[in-house]
Parts: structure tokens; sequence; C-alpha cells
């Protein structure tokens, strides 16, 4: 095929890391196709995969073990955010094994064990499968492209803000430019590509306030700064935390764990992060995004009327409640 203008929207495929024995395990592509069921199931990765996968295995009857490099799960949560959803998981039987390194594996496909060090210490675990969990990239050899002289970023190819990569007739979206790898942000992208490769670079993405979820049992979920990034970035804020157990619907469905963490903008009251875990952290997420989108203070979450009972009364408004009654004083 020729074209003079070329978007490439290939996906991602998952990143193997060179670990001695990695012919024994299989990726997170292979986990949702195995012909038997893994009893015991190592995941190796504390990322929103290896935690998705962790949480689906473990609802499911398996004896799950994370091991992670990192200091703690999550790592683009705040650190009591994400510490929060590791101990419900703990909670529910999932074991964590952080600040690890991998050293090996041994075995096969059936019947693996997975070696890693701890604190200067050896240690390792045998399993059914052990699932490499650590990131997905963009792979020019896919589409036999290595010959391109395609510039690449960290996750996929480097493009500007028209998704114009190095190559100037050919853009990208979706995996392969290497932005927030998400279903909406694909298509968001592929729509924008397509119209810059056609009539010009005319529009800019736009991916500041993109809504992100992880679906573990509950779910763990953010929008716009957090606090790590508010302050990394220089950018004055306030933090407000919430326990979201004990609410009239969580005691009555059963859904009772939850956290919540709001950021603010000091004086204006500017709501500027949301983060959360919560059995409807997905949907509830969605509310938030909007509030971020549209500006709105903790003076306005405040004063919004709320269904009772339901999970979004405690997220949003009485957390904003607080914080307003706070700068009010």
């Amino acid at each position: 095929m020729r074209g003079e203008r070329i978007v490439i929207a290939a996906g991602s495929t998952p990143v193997i890391p060179a670990v001695p024995g990695r012919e024994a395990t299989i990726t997170s592509d292979d986990l949702l196709f195995l012909p038997e069921f893994p009893r015991r199931l190592v995941l190796v990765g504390g990322g929103v995969i290896g935690l998705e996968m962790a949480g689906a295995f473990n609802d499911l009857g398996a004896d799950v073990t994370v091991i992670a490099n990192e200091p703690e799960i999550l790592p683009a949560f705040d650190r009591d955010v994400a510490g929060y959803a590791r101990k419900v998981l703990e909670a529910r039987g999932v074991t964590f094994h952080l600040d690890a390194s991998v050293t090996g594996f041994s075995g096969a496909p059936g019947a693996v064990t997975a070696r890693f060090t701890k604190d200067g210490a050896a240690g390792d675990v045998r399993a059914d499968q052990v699932c490499l969990a650590v990131g997905r990239r963009w792979r020019a050899e896919t589409l036999g492209a290595e010959h391109l002289g395609l510039e690449m970023g960290r996750l996929g190819l480097k493009v500007s803000p028209y998704l114009r990569t190095s190559v100037p007739h050919i853009y990208a979206a979706g995996d392969a430019a290497g932005n927030a790898q998400l279903t909406p942000v694909a298509a968001y992208e592929g729509r924008i590509a397509a119209r810059n490769a056609l009539e010009g670079d005319r529009v800019v993405t736009d991916e500041a306030l993109v809504p992100h979820a992880v679906f573990t049992t509950p779910e763990v979920a953010k929008v716009g700064l957090t606090h790590r990034e508010a302050q990394a970035r220089g950018v004055r804020c306030d933090e407000v935390k919430h326990d979201l157990r004990g609410s009239s619907n969580g005691r009555a469905t059963g859904e009772d764990d939850g956290y919540l963490k709001l950021v603010f903008e000091p004086g204006s009251e500017r709501l500027l992060g949301v983060q959360m875990v919560s059995y409807a952290g997905a949907e509830l997420i969605q509310l938030a995004a909007l509030a971020l989108r549209t500006n709105a203070t903790a003076a306005l979450l405040a004063a919004q009327l709320s269904v009772h009972p339901s999970h979004a009364e405690r997220v949003i408004k009485f957390a904003a409640h607080e914080y307003h009654e706070v700068c009010e004083i």
C-alpha cells in the first residue's frame, strides 16, 4: 500500500524484560487465553495491568502473588492512595513483595518458580503460571517500520501535539503514540490524527483531564493532578483526605471500603485533582472529571444536593463541604 499520509494505530505489545528463564513465563495477553485456570499465579509488575490481573484472579479463587520493584503499587497515584488499595487487596488474600528485584525464572508454564531478592535476601515463589505485567510498548518490528527513521519516546512513537511523528507525513494514535494507553484516548487520538493528516495540522490534543480507573475490587481511580504532581510542578495546593467507610450505601451493599483524596487550589478553592478507592470508582471519577473541566470549587460541590444513599454523596459533596467550611473559618 502507498499513501501520501499515513496514520499508525497498531497498538502495543507486552514488554518482556531480559530476565533469565523468561521463556517459562507468559504475558498478560496470554493470561486471558489459558486452557486451564492457574490455582497459583505470580504477577511481575505493580502497575495497572499487574494489579487488575491480580485482583481478577484473586476474586476467581487463585492464590495470587505480586512481585514489583517499586516501593509501592500503582506509582502514578499518591502513596497513601496506592497503599490503601494494597491493604484492601492484602485483606482479600493477595500477597505482595515490593521493592524487590526479579532475578530469574525456572521450570515451564504450568510449574514455574520466580526468584527475587529483597533487602539483600533471596526469595522464591512457586506457581502454576508466572505472568510478566511490566507494561506495554509499541514496537516498529510489528509493522516492518523499523527502517523508517521514526523517533521513539518512552512507550511509543515521539509525536507532536498534532500527533505528527518525526517523519512529516506519518502520524500516530493510540498506544503507538505513547500517551495514555486507554481505549477512549485511542479513539480520540485516532480522530485527531486522521483529521490532521487530511487537512493539515489544525487540531491539537488535550489530554490534561483524562480520567483513569484501575479495575480492581474496589476500583482505584484518578483525574487531574495528584498531590505529588502538584508539588513537583510548584503548584500551591491543599489536600483533603476522606475515609469512605461507614456510608449508608456501603453498609447496605457490603461494599464499605473506600478512600478519597482531593486537591484544591488555596484561596479560590478550585478543584485540581481527585483520587479514590471506591467500589464505584470508575463511574464516579467521570463526574470528578466534569467538575475539573468546569473549574468547580469546593463551595459549588458542597452546595450541590446529592442522592441518599449513594457512593457519590460522600465522594465529592462531604469532602468538599469539609474543606469549604475550614476555608470559611
